[in-house]
């Protein structure tokens, strides 16, 4: 496995730009493309969607369907929305979209890139470049008169088994923090099985989650000295079975990571409802979170052989079980209700009755997140002629306090924005 990151260009860039800007599509009215959600009044120029249960002073708007399979989303400055079309599994169809929004609030879409390899993550770095994460790599949007072309900066990231999907977030030094999720559920393959012979201790260590080229980690990368051109890559925490949601706060500039954890659990009876967990891990350098041998803090592995989950970085928080939590961000906007000032808002993306919901955890002064969270949205169970099953994948807030969500069951782009009070 290679992880080194390197700048590349030339023909096979030119081959991704697209000529779309010029080849605008009228996306059609949500109201009249509902992809099944009751939609009735307003909501930040959108129909409103009137089944689910709003957290009180919110709205939740439909702003645009037929997406595909939306993954990321990216509010920029000037109004519009890029959001990533993930595509098939199978890879290298997917796409780069961006919204724009006339004064009655109808999204005209624009097709930027296609044929990308399962595109998710989205975010603008510290000069206002807008950056995307592919399967095998993370590039930088150039955007052009006649579209768009990509020039990649972290190449040859692994893109076989169950996580090839690319989560990661600008750190506040520019470096660029990048999931390498685990190939498998808990290490039960051939591929990434436990070494063959124990250790001295008796510990069986898991090939794939040691060594110096560990997946199932957060990496950093940032520019070689000397070299702008040429990026690094080094770990910075193992043991993160898939870090899809990240985020860093801006109190003290801590990391933050919602961890998607096992599927199931040790022993005979693996599938369980109620376990194991998700976690909500607070990311320290250098430090190892338990993936595959031990979850939630203490459910130990014993195919691992003999340790003690102790010497394992335990979980601030336990999320709800299989909940799959993929967007994650601090929201502190001055628009939003007092009660979500100083929040962190999760999607849960599971199709279990913990998942498809949006719930948010009350910060201390401390910045430290509240034992029990509080859901934003919620309804997403599926009900004929109110609504489809749903599952939120990414959300990002805007300057106005907005907050925007794919949902990738049903190809939709929603906007969650806080309700402007009358002041008489």
């Amino acid at each position: 496995m290679n992880l080194r990151l390197s700048w590349r260009s030339g023909a096979r860039l030119a081959a991704l730009a697209l000529s779309c800007w010029a080849c605008l599509v009228s996306a059609k009215k949500p109201a009249e493309a509902n992809a099944g959600y009751a939609v009735s009044g307003s909501c930040a120029g959108h129909p409103a969607v009137t089944s689910f249960k709003v957290a009180p002073g919110f709205c939740v708007g439909l702003v645009a369907s037929d997406l595909g399979a939306p993954r990321g989303v990216l509010p920029l400055p000037d109004g519009r929305v890029l959001v990533t079309d993930r595509g098939p599994w199978d890879g290298q169809r997917g796409r780069l979209l961006a919204l724009s929004f006339s004064a009655q609030g109808e999204a005209r879409l624009s097709v930027l890139l296609t044929k990308l390899d399962r595109p998710h993550g989205l975010q603008l770095d510290a000069a206002g470049r807008v950056l995307l994460g592919e399967s095998g790599r993370i590039s930088v949007v150039d955007f052009r008169p006649d579209g768009a072309v990509l020039k990649p900066l972290i190449e040859h990231l692994p893109t076989a088994g169950r996580h090839p999907l690319k989560a990661f977030i600008v750190a506040p030094d520019g470096a660029l923090i990048v999931n390498i999720g685990a190939p498998t559920d808990h290490c039960e393959t051939p591929d990434d099985a436990a070494a063959s012979a124990p250790m001295s201790s008796g510990f069986v260590p898991c090939t794939v989650a040691e060594g110096d080229q560990p997946q199932a980690a957060l990496w950093r990368y940032e520019r070689a000295k000397g070299e702008p051109e040429r990026w690094a890559g080094k770990v910075l925490a193992r043991g993160l079975r898939n870090s899809m949601g990240l985020a860093y706060s801006r109190p003290d500039g801590a990391l933050w990571q919602a961890e998607n954890s096992r599927d199931t659990l040790p022993g005979p009876v693996r599938d369980s409802a109620t376990r194991p967990f998700d976690e909500l891990n607070r990311v320290v350098q250098g430090r190892h979170y338990g993936w595959p041998y031990c979850t939630e803090g203490n459910l130990r592995d014993p195919a691992f052989g003999s340790f003690d989950c102790k010497q394992y970085t335990a979980p601030e928080r336990l999320l709800p079980p299989h909940s799959a939590p993929l967007g994650m961000l601090f929201y502190d906007a001055p628009q939003a209700p007092a009660a979500w000032r100083k929040s962190l808002v999760i999607t849960l993306h599971g199709y279990r009755a913990t998942g498809h919901r949006i719930i948010g955890y009350p910060l201390s002064p401390k910045g430290q997140p509240a034992a029990k969270p509080i859901t934003l949205v919620e309804g997403w169970d599926g009900a004929a002629g109110q609504q489809p099953m749903g599952a939120p994948t990414d959300i990002k807030a805007d300057s106005q306090g907005r907050l925007w969500v794919t949902e990738d069951r049903n190809g939709t782009l929603l906007v969650i924005a806080p309700v402007v009070q009358d002041p008489r």
